[in-house]
């Protein structure tokens, strides 16, 4: 799959599930997300060996309710050598365990850094050189269309990139 910022390699490994422990940690300020007053936040830990080599990747998963058990038989899904979801080889479902694709295939930062970089200057500028009592509102503004437009691209991105993996599973056999 190309992207604007490269290519990105979708693979398959055939894996089980040694160990899951899910809990949720409770308390004020655990959460990264725009909801800071969040009491209970997520967490599953797993702990997954790769048939092929035998090798064992132990896997923290924030914020997701995963239908994961012991000793279960998953095809895990990598994307640029980071895992992005699994398939329940079973019921022949898969789930993803991220909703941030563009920061696991690596495009998360010069497309957002840029926009974020444009807007406040743009509400500096306005700030330095208008002269109208209105500029800390136009100001304000423009750091809202900035928040606007970094949320736009980055749900847009992530939903382009979701449905490319949905389509290149499609390919797989066991789907």
């Amino acid at each position: 799959m190309k992207t604007l910022y490269g290519k990105v390699n979708i693979q398959l490994y055939s894996a089980t599930i040694m160990k899951v422990e899910k809990y949720a940690r409770k308390g004020m300020f655990t959460d990264d997300r725009f909801l800071p007053l969040t009491a209970h936040t997520l967490h599953t830990d797993v702990i997954i060996k790769l048939k092929d080599s035998n090798k064992t990747l132990p896997l923290s998963v924030r914020d997701k309710q995963l239908p994961l058990h012991n000793k279960q038989e998953v095809d895990i899904i990598s994307a640029n050598q980071c895992i992005v979801g699994y398939v329940d080889v079973k019921r022949e479902e898969y789930y993803y365990i991220t909703n941030n694709f563009c920061k696991v295939i690596g495009s998360n930062i010069p497309l957002f850094f840029i926009t974020w970089v444009s807007g406040i200057v743009a509400a500096a500028s306005t700030l330095i050189f208008m002269k109208n009592d209105l500029r800390p509102l136009l100001a304000s503004t423009l750091l809202l269309a900035t928040f606007l437009l970094y949320t736009a691209f980055k749900l847009t991105l992530n939903r382009k990139i979701e449905n490319e993996i949905d389509e290149r599973l499609k390919t797989f056999s066991i789907i």
